[in-house]
């Protein structure tokens, strides 16, 4: 379960990076004509696209860190109770065991 949900949040990632790149690209590919309105629209559009590359930063960050935490805390309950968590990787074995031979 672990493995699926870092594969989600890494494809999850990659996909926020890659549309700010995307609409960072489309930034400096706009025609700037020259007029009040569209200066402003450019810079309203910019400031918008530097406070999403902030958020996603921040974002990452949390995730990251969060990522860390859990794994720590896992860490020292399987070291805590060591017994508890074979017992419950024997458990969840058996059943995967059950199921994976129930279908044949």
């Amino acid at each position: 379960m672990a493995a699926k949900y870092e594969a989600e949040r890494a494809a999850l990632m990659k996909d926020v990076k890659q549309l700010l790149k995307d609409a960072e690209a489309l930034y400096h590919a706009a025609a700037d004509d020259g007029t009040k309105e569209g200066k402003a629209l450019k810079e309203k559009l910019k400031s918008q696209l530097d406070k999403a590359q902030q958020q996603y930063s921040e974002m990452e960050d949390s995730v990251i860190e969060r990522t860390r935490q859990a794994a720590s805390q896992t860490n020292d309950l399987v070291h805590s109770k060591p017994y508890h968590a074979m017992g419950v990787a024997a458990v969840v074995g058996l059943l995967l065991g059950a199921l994976l031979c129930r279908g044949r």
